[in-house]
């Protein structure tokens, strides 16, 4: 990256705005082109795992920041749809023995924080990019308007709906994962929800949780199969959904307007040939979509981010850094995608005999494991 390196990033989400701030602050010309003309309000937001925590710190959003949009982790409790506690994680504890903490986030503050550390104009709104293609030993984008900007590198972090992918592998089916779901931010009910805790309860048929984002809030969400997507569709058929589930799910419901619970498809993709073309690279759901089963989709996104501003700075040529990169990310990208598919039949089982089967083992989980599993979430292993 030697001299005038230019730079264009297709989306304006995790993915793209933290790609934008890694680069900025290795004073590379960025510029950042988002289809939506106004920042993202969807009052949603997503568990930060220690090893994205640390990445961030790298690119200048310590612990002090992470605290302004969200909340460290001490404690993760999976319930059984009833409520009681099957299996404690100490997320606090391990993740500080990696060196950093986990948060649990609200998504629209982290990207303003995010977009806070970029000159004013950087993120050009209302700017899809609608194609990109290489030429010599420059990339260029064009925009929905017609317009093409010339870069020395363009980022795809256009996410699911890629149409960078496109470019780069053609056509690529979005895989239906049978589930749909729900989130939003809620005041957390002291008297029920622990601070600085996070909620997963795993049910027959769906899982639904709650962790607290800080400043009052708490997000939740809810998942449920396919098939009874329409009788979920408004507040008054969630409440019935949820009534016989763990008493803080009907609450939360019910703390919320309607307005601000914000539905979801849940999709992933099959791995795609490559993530490169050249001088036209992929990141985040962009290369590798994954449901949120996991808890892993935007960690995935800074850790792209991460490794590819690392191979940028270390080799000797653009071309040599994105072979570098997707050779270092993809594997393991996708084998989190598989385990997204698997965690989605493990905390979502339909019999009620395997849920309770289930149930019991994790009940039963000698400590060491409990520990065991908490390091490999928060260091994304």
């Amino acid at each position: 990256m030697q001299g005038n390196f230019k730079v264009a990033i297709a989306g304006g989400g995790v993915a793209g705005l933290t790609a934008a701030v890694a680069l900025h602050r290795l004073g590379i010309e960025v510029a950042v082109y988002e289809k939506h003309y106004g920042s993202q309000q969807h009052t949603t937001g997503f568990t930060l795992w220690s090893y994205s925590a640390d990445r961030l710190a790298e690119f200048g959003l310590g612990p002090d920041r992470l605290d302004e949009v969200g909340c460290a982790v001490e404690t993760t409790e999976v319930r059984n749809q009833s409520g009681r506690v099957i299996l404690p994680m100490p997320v606090g504890e391990v993740s500080r023995k990696l060196g950093a903490d986990s948060y649990e986030i609200r998504r629209p503050d982290l990207l303003q924080a995010l977009e806070g550390e970029l000159p004013t104009g950087t993120v050009r709104r209302g700017e899809a990019v609608r194609t990109a293609d290489v030429a010599g030993e420059k990339a260029w984008i064009e925009l929905d308007d017609g317009d093409r900007v010339e870069a020395d590198l363009v980022i795809g972090a256009d996410g699911i709906h890629s149409a960078l992918r496109e470019v780069v592998v053609g056509p690529t089916e979005l895989r239906d994962s049978g589930y749909r779901g729900c989130s939003a931010l809620a005041p957390r009910p002291e008297e029920i929800m622990p601070a600085q805790t996070h909620i997963d309860i795993w049910g027959k048929g769906g899982k639904a949780g709650a962790g607290d984002v800080g400043r009052g809030d708490c997000r939740w969400y809810l998942t449920w199969k396919k098939k009874e997507d329409e009788e979920r569709q408004t507040r008054a058929q969630l409440l019935e959904a949820y009534r016989d589930w763990d008493p803080l799910m009907p609450e939360l419901i019910e703390a919320t307007p309607e307005s601000e619970i914000v539905h979801h498809a849940m999709f992933d993709i099959e791995p795609i040939a490559t993530w490169r073309k050249k001088r036209i690279i992929l990141v985040g759901d962009a290369a590798h979509a994954t449901t949120p089963f996991a808890a892993m989709g935007a960690n995935m996104a800074i850790e792209d981010i991460a490794v590819l501003v690392n191979e940028l700075q270390g080799r000797d040529s653009t071309e040599e850094a994105l072979v570098a990169y997707e050779s270092s990310r993809k594997q393991r990208a996708e084998d989190i995608v598989q385990k997204g598919r698997r965690m989605s039949r493990l905390t979502q089982l339909h019999s009620p005999f395997a849920a309770w089967v289930r149930d019991q083992l994790f009940v039963h989980m000698a400590e060491k494991d409990a520990e065991r599993i908490t390091r490999e979430m928060a260091s994304g292993d």
